[in-house]
């Protein structure tokens, strides 16, 4: 009896403290879940307060929560203010979140279904006057009879206000028949009257106008301003206006949006670096002036102008800035070569003249004028010279003035056909006594006009008797030349000594005959144009075309072949009063002072009375002779030294010459 009492108090005390335990438990667990809900509702109020004092920050969007509507216990949830929180589903709906509940079976606690936001029932704008509503719909990604999110909601305001027409946007949610209704209130910015410019000289307003989106009696629009600013910029680039820059923008009460642009006004022009070189004569050939606008491509002709001249090593320009705000001091520098001139002596042997000793001077940049003086001769077995002289500026500005006088002696060849033997060569003595003026002005930055007086007693001597016969014609006879030239140039070349880019294009037409003397026309055209190819390399092509009329004595008619026309061929192979020649090039780099080249000739000279004298055998008509083969060209202070070696279908010919062919 007493073991049946000890069991069953053990059985008891066993029970109450099972059923205490889970009483506790479920007490625990209470409390948890109300803790949890409190911390929820607090993080709700604290958002709901920051979306109801929502403002726009300086330069934002715009955009801001408008507070929400008062809603009913039933809707909310609870009592909440204006604003207060994000709009969720009617606690009749569905559960918290944080509840659990039991299985019919009593077993293992599941969670309970997620929160189902309510359906959106409209979405609405106000306040636009200007810009279409369907603009403003057109951003908002909510869509009537979706659900409703608080997140997708602010990224559509966002949105409204990132179109950069409205000055504020504020968004009003409702709870009401049929779901939640969305109101996207917007205050658009002040319509533009006018578009005007301050500081603008070296484009007009219409100019500018043209590349804005932003337009008078448009609702102003931040963003597309920007738009407007960079294109604007892009613009004055593409004119190579590089230091332009819109700089500041106004919007007055009067609607009137005024933009500041700085141009880039140039206060002065320094040159920096001359020794030798008086700096009026570098200032000549410098156009960019002050008060102008900074403008790159401008200043980069200048570069190249001062480059051609041949007197500096290099020249380069920068901007600096200038003492007054908005403008700018232009700086070019040069580095002036060591040598400004050449001599050469020396004694050579001919196996007519014997010995013959030769000079040859040439002084560039007289006394840092820019003037040039030059004088080449020949003693001892023969007489010749020759006497130049340039002056840069004289009489109007940029007009240059070359003189010349000789009397050469130049030993010719050519080719005639016996009626019995083969073709042979002829040596022959070319004596030309003389002068010669040419005056030169350029037109605009790459035009120059020349006009040209000659006047030359031209003949022919070094004849056997026994070659006599063959130079006997009336061209060959001894003549007066007195002619006047006129002649057009367009230059866009990127240097006169090694060009990589650009052209090249003169016409000329020689009238003789007009001051007395022999009685013809000639009429000739040059034609350059040079492609890089890569990095270093480049392609050069010129094409030469010429007409002679009237009785032109042999030495004023087209004499090609050799290595200013035609390689491949010996010195004046072909003669006629017509000529056509193509030359190609393929120029390349091999060290740093050495250049290769690659190269086709294909051309003629034809028809007129040399052509048609039997002892000639000249041409009739056009025939395409070619002479192709490769060189190299060896850069040294007075240009490159040039070394060629050409075919064609009569051999083989070596070519020397100084600077490049074209």
């Amino acid at each position: 009896m007493h073991r049946s009492l000890c069991f069953t108090l053990a059985l008891l005390v066993t029970l109450y403290l099972a059923v205490f335990g889970t009483i506790c438990m479920g007490a625990s667990a209470t409390d948890t879940s109300e803790g949890a809900g409190g911390e929820s509702a607090a993080a709700e109020r604290e958002t709901a307060e920051e979306l109801a004092s929502d403002e726009p920050s300086e330069g934002g969007t715009g955009a801001e929560e408008a507070p929400a509507a008062s809603l009913p216990p039933s809707a909310s949830g609870g009592d909440a203010e204006e604003g207060e929180g994000p709009v969720t589903a009617p606690e009749s709906q569905a559960p918290s979140g944080d509840e659990v509940e039991a299985d019919a079976a009593g077993g293992e606690q599941v969670p309970s279904p997620a929160v189902i936001p309510p359906p959106i029932a409209s979405i609405e704008v106000t306040g636009n006057q200007q810009i279409p509503g369907e603009d403003i719909l057109g951003v908002i990604t909510s869509e009537v009879g979706g659900m409703f999110s608080e997140e997708q909601v602010d990224q559509d305001r966002e949105a409204v206000g990132s179109l950069g027409w409205f000055r504020r946007v504020a968004v009003q949610r409702e709870i009401g028949e049929g779901g939640v209704h969305i109101v996207f209130r917007v205050e658009e910015n002040p319509v533009i009257s006018d578009v005007q410019f301050e500081g603008i000289r070296a484009l007009t307003r219409d100019e500018l106008m043209e590349v804005m989106e932003t337009k008078p009696e448009q609702v102003y629009n931040a963003p597309l301003l920007l738009r407007d600013k960079d294109a604007i910029q892009k613009l004055y680039e593409s004119k190579r206006y590089d230091l332009a820059m819109v700089v500041s923008q106004h919007m007055g009460p009067d609607g009137v949006l005024t933009l500041t642009i700085a141009e880039g006004e140039i206060e002065a022009v320094r040159i920096v670096g001359n020794t030798r070189t008086k700096e009026y004569v570098i200032r000549r050939y410098i156009r960019t002036k002050p008060g102008e606008t900074y403008n790159g491509r401008k200043l980069s002709s200048d570069v190249t102008r001062l480059m051609n001249l041949g007197y500096f090593e290099t020249v380069r320009h920068e901007a600096d800035v200038g003492q007054e705000a908005g403008k700018v001091e232009v700086i070019v520098t040069v580095v002036e070569k060591r040598l400004t001139g050449n001599a050469g002596f020396g004694l050579m042997y001919a196996s007519v003249q014997g010995v013959v000793g030769f000079v040859d001077l040439v002084k560039t940049n007289l006394g840092g004028t820019g003037q040039v003086a030059s004088l080449r001769g020949e003693f001892g077995g023969r007489t010749s010279y020759e006497l130049g002289y340039q002056h840069p500026w004289v009489m109007t500005p940029e007009t240059r003035l070359n003189l010349g006088l000789y009397n050469r002696l130049i030993v010719r060849e050519a080719f005639v056909t016996p009626e019995e033997g083969d073709r042979r060569s002829i040596l022959y003595d070319e004596r030309r006594t003389g002068g010669n003026m040419t005056l030169s002005r350029p037109v605009s930055d790459h035009t120059t006009v020349f006009l040209r007086l000659r006047s030359d007693d031209v003949s022919i001597s070094g004849l056997t008797e026994e070659e006599e016969p063959f130079l006997a014609g009336a061209a060959f006879q001894a003549r007066d030349v007195r002619s006047m030239t006129l002649a057009v140039a367009t230059d866009t070349r990127d240097s006169n000594y090694n060009p990589r880019r650009g052209g090249f294009t003169q016409l000329s037409a020689e009238v003789a005959g007009v001051f007395g003397g022999v009685d013809f026309n000639k009429y000739t055209t040059d034609t350059r144009r040079y492609f890089p190819m890569g990095s270093k390399n480049v392609l050069a092509i010129r094409l030469l075309a010429g007409l002679v009329t009237g009785e032109a004595p042999y030495l004023e008619q087209f004499l090609i072949g050799g290595n200013e026309s035609l390689r491949g061929y010996t010195t004046d192979r072909f003669v006629g009063s017509r000529m056509a020649i193509m030359n190609v090039e393929y120029r390349f780099p091999i060290t740093g002072n050495l250049l290769g080249v690659a190269f086709v000739d294909v051309g003629d000279a034809w028809g007129g009375a040399i052509a048609a004298d039997p002892y000639f055998e000249g041409d009739e008509a056009f025939t395409a002779h070619l002479g192709y083969g490769g060189g190299i060209r060896v850069k040294t202070p007075i240009g490159p030294l040039r070394l060629d070696l050409g075919f064609s279908e009569e051999g083989t010919e070596t070519h020397f010459g100084v600077r490049h062919m074209f």
